[in-house]
């Protein structure tokens, strides 16, 4: 080939990259592990979500233009948290989350959460709301995993609540939890 038209052909495929570049379509979605763990009267749960969605976030509530350091993410996550995810126990009450910490990373952030499981418990009822009120397109997958067993669900934005059960009864919860 000569240069002249090795030098078209690399501009056309530069161009080609740029375009496709241009036209990449990010994906919004945030994952939880919840862990049932019966030895320890715990539930553990984990939940891992994109650093770029949460700088978004930041920028719509807090309106913040100064440099987002783990403590501001972490305040900031401690309120958010509480009112887009919950966990029922099933009767209908409300688990208390406790705060164990944040990691963030370049990529991700992983907020860390425990709540207290009743003996013999294997049903969960979650809502699952992250980030549904900034994205249209959102989707969070929650896996729900209980003595080597692990069952998950995706919620999209308008949904309400789901239940989990390794006794057989998991769907759609009928009524919003007291």
């Amino acid at each position: 080939m000569k240069p002249r038209n090795f030098l078209k052909f690399l501009i056309i495929i530069s161009a080609l990259c740029v375009a496709n570049i241009s036209h990449a379509h990010r994906f919004y979605a945030s994952f939880s592990q919840i862990e049932m763990q019966p030895a320890k009267g715990t539930i553990e749960i984990t939940h891992r979500i994109f650093t770029h969605d949460i700088e978004d976030l930041l920028r719509r509530y807090q309106d913040s233009s100064g440099e987002l350091t783990e403590d501001v993410i972490e305040a900031f996550l401690k309120d958010y948290i509480i009112q887009a995810f919950a966990l029922y126990s099933p009767d209908g009450e409300m688990l208390p989350l406790d705060w164990i910490a944040i990691e963030v990373t370049l990529d991700n952030i992983f907020v860390y959460q425990e709540a207290p499981m009743q003996e013999g418990q294997q049903t969960l009822i979650i809502a699952d709301r992250i980030l549904h009120d900034l994205f249209d397109d959102q989707s969070n997958t929650v896996n729900v995993k209980l003595e080597g067993k692990i069952k998950s669900h995706t919620f999209q934005k308008g949904d309400k609540m789901y239940q989990i059960s390794f006794d057989g009864r998991t769907g759609d919860y009928p009524f919003e939890p007291s």
